[in-house]
């Protein structure tokens, strides 16, 4: 059995992250004429469709892909919202189990919990977005025993929106924001995180800063930021307004790591020329060379082997 599990996540370690442009094409298609439950989608390209990409670059993308949806369907969801609540109340005595918004859901290409938003607010009527949020959080509030069954029921079966959503999403990200510090300090890099650059001062601030920069490839590295996503071209665009241009300006040049991988044109996009360097895992210890502080009377650089980290750490 331990074998088993040890050749299956080595297998799952060698499928692809960094994907051309026919592949990365191939998935959006696929999604975007997908009719079913997203669940059911990623279940579709895991084990039949794209058995040789990563499962966590798949569900990535088609998170990507179902919230650009999302976005664009919300003006149509908002003026269909008295039919689907009429719906629901003309069918839900002919439906004993908790299923019915997940149907609609279904037969209206949306996702069950933006079905659900739609049908609470017409419903209540809420004048403030945190009341709604109150609802689809705590769905056993509603007043409405069948309701909140089918709200429960959107919640566990939507895969990609949704408070569970959200919070699975924020654990994802501060699992790989931990990674990224195990093996920095694993790697012996000398370091500030967000808290202590917050404590300095900073607002913007990458998840980690190089007390004392590092080479890679021959190109100096003053940060490090940790992405639990994939880096297709407009997400990389969005992030180096957002972020990232506001890191190299400050501190230097940095790296960002798409740890679900990145489409092939994220890295050579000229945007990266303020200083971004783009990669899908830590950088490998044959590229980075260190500037060596173990002894303060003789600083020198050194390539950051096994054995030269081992000598760094004693």
């Amino acid at each position: 059995m331990e074998i088993n599990t040890t050749n299956q996540v080595a297998t799952e370690k060698r499928k692809k992250r960094i994907l051309t442009a026919l592949e990365y094409s191939s998935i959006c298609n696929f999604i975007q004429h997908y009719h079913g439950l997203a669940i059911d989608c990623e279940m579709e390209m895991v084990n039949r469709i794209f058995t040789d990409i990563d499962r966590q670059t798949l569900k990535s993308i088609l998170q990507t892909e179902l919230s650009t949806r999302l976005r664009a369907q919300h003006w149509q969801n908002e003026m269909k919202a008295k039919k689907y609540l009429k719906t629901f109340k003309d069918q839900v005595s002919t439906h004993p189990a908790p299923t019915l918004l997940l149907k609609i859901a279904c037969l209206e290409g949306m996702s069950p919990m933006a079905l659900c938003r739609t049908v609470l607010q017409e419903k209540y009527k809420f004048l403030h977005k945190a009341d709604l949020s109150r609802l689809l959080k705590y769905p056993h509030l509603i007043d409405d025993p069948k309701l909140a069954a089918n709200v429960i029921q959107c919640m566990c079966s939507d895969s990609q929106d949704g408070p569970l959503v959200d919070l699975r999403r924020r654990i994802l990200g501060e699992e790989y924001e931990f990674k990224l510090k195990e093996m920095a300090t694993a790697a012996n890099m000398h370091y500030y995180d967000e808290n202590d650059l917050r404590r300095l001062g900073y607002d913007k601030t990458p998840d980690i800063k190089m007390i004392v920069p590092f080479l890679y490839k021959g190109e100096v590295v003053n940060w490090i930021e940790s992405k639990a996503n994939f880096g297709d071209v407009k997400t990389h665009k969005w992030y180096i307004q957002q972020q990232l241009y506001s890191y190299s300006n400050r501190f230097g040049a940095g790296i960002v790591i798409y740890w679900f991988g990145y489409h092939e044109d994220t890295p050579r996009l000229p945007d990266n020329n303020i200083g971004i360097i783009v990669l899908d895992d830590f950088p490998s210890s044959d590229h980075m060379v260190f500037l060596n502080i173990c002894d303060d009377a003789n600083p020198t650089t050194e390539i950051a082997t096994e054995s030269s980290l081992q000598k760094c750490k004693s």
